[in-house]
């Protein structure tokens, strides 16, 4: 028998990619990657989707919908937050065939030689702690609400 997606057991709670949840609907989940994944650094969010799809091409309609909006919306909340030099978004899907997009702030100062794909490899970067990270997830979770621009 294969093994169970990653990325589902994250939607059920168990496993080493729960993190904070952002938001949820019944199409996608927002969430903070969890401290121990990467360096602990703030502003790193994936927009998944609630139904197991690997790909852009297997999304429904209403599904890339849902997506779009949480990804602006994550993408205004990290700017709002954290005021970084830039929020970039990727979708890769080699990792887990479950459909999830990247959404990532690059802090100020971070130094051009630092790839844009590689926020963890920045020594300098800022770092937060469990405490810091629900703090400011709770404060992510405000700009997704229905009465947001």
């Amino acid at each position: 028998m294969g093994r169970e997606c990653a990325i589902c057991a994250k939607h059920r709670g168990v496993g080493p990619l729960v993190g904070p949840v952002l938001f949820e609907n019944e199409l996608v989940i927002v969430t903070h990657r969890p401290l121990d994944q990467g360096s602990p650094i703030p502003g790193y969010l994936f927009v998944e989707t609630r139904r197991h799809t690997p790909t852009v091409s297997t999304l429904t309609d209403p599904e890339a919908a849902a997506i779009g909006v949480a990804v602006t919306r994550a993408a205004h909340a990290l700017q709002q937050e954290l005021a970084p030099e830039f929020v970039f978004s990727a979708i890769t899907g080699r990792s887990v065939a479950h459909f999830h997009q990247h959404v990532f702030a690059r802090p100020v100062g971070t130094p051009a030689t630092i790839p844009w794909t590689d926020v963890d490899s920045w020594p300098e970067s800022p770092r937060i702690n469990t405490d810091e990270l629900f703090a400011l997830s709770d404060r992510l979770s405000t700009h997704f609400s229905p009465t947001r621009p």
